[in-house]
């Protein structure tokens, strides 16, 4: 992994959460993805960074003010396209990393619930609608992952408990 300043400032995008940076001295960080993803977003003309942390594959029609719109794909991608743009960002230009969508919650609710699975089905067709595939992806098996995203080099890093990093 390419290492960050030295002086780098983490920001932890929680559950729900999403972050925008054109800060190269930030380190944008998704801790605890299990059956979340986490997705990197960098424009590298504008220089603008964007991570957001998915915990559910749709808001089920509720609006978004009433819930935390970066908690569902739906609605948190939506929301991280329109805060990347109202940053510099051009949608098209837009490199899109994900990972997460594991199945942590043992054998039976993985097979029975599929959160993972469904996370990773609703990311794809929302950025999909969005006109954007994603250049990397790290995404199922049983183990929980970190995402990093670094607004310096638009690197964006992932890793297990158990494995050093690797560039998406």
């Amino acid at each position: 992994m390419t290492a960050p300043p030295p002086d780098a400032r983490r920001v932890s995008v929680g559950i729900g959460q999403l972050a925008i940076s054109k800060d190269p001295g930030e380190v944008l960080v998704a801790y605890g993805l299990g059956s979340c993803i986490g997705i990197s977003c960098y424009d590298p003309q504008a220089r603008v960074s964007g991570l957001v942390h998915i915990l559910l594959p749709n808001s089920e029609g509720k609006r978004s003010e009433d819930r935390e719109p970066a908690r569902f794909a739906d609605t948190g991608i939506d929301l991280l396209m329109s805060r990347m743009t109202a940053s510099g960002a051009v949608v098209r230009r837009l490199v899109v990393k994900v990972a997460g969508g594991a199945a942590v919650l043992g054998p039976a609710n993985a097979e029975k619930f599929k959160i993972g699975e469904r996370n990773a089905e609703a990311i794809k067709e929302r950025l999909k609608r969005h006109g954007l595939t994603p250049a990397g992806m790290d995404l199922g098996g049983t183990k929980g992952r970190t995402l990093e995203m670094h607004p310096a080099t638009g690197k964006t890093f992932v890793r297990t408990a158990a494995s050093p990093a690797i560039e998406l």
